[in-house]
């Protein structure tokens, strides 16, 4: 499942946000929202499957997506 399907706990929505975004911009290639906000992410097809135990591991993992984009801005300026 390459895209994932909205959550229905609210203090998931902004996780499956970032997640969504992240997808649509290829900087990941797949991440599936598990029970209790579990999620399943995949950062390249043959890669390895993070396991995001819970909310504040999911939050901790986008922040460090985000850092490395940030990284990334600035090394090209």
């Amino acid at each position: 499942m390459a895209h994932p399907a909205a959550p229905s706990q609210f203090e998931d929505h902004l996780v499956w946000a970032f997640l969504h975004t992240f997808l649509h911009f290829r900087l990941i290639h797949s991440a599936v929202d598990g029970p209790e906000g579990q999620w399943f992410v995949q950062i390249v097809a043959d890669g390895r499957i993070h396991h995001l135990t819970d909310t504040q591991d999911a939050f901790d993992f986008v922040l460090d997506i985000l850092e490395i984009i940030h990284e990334g801005q600035e090394d090209g300026r």
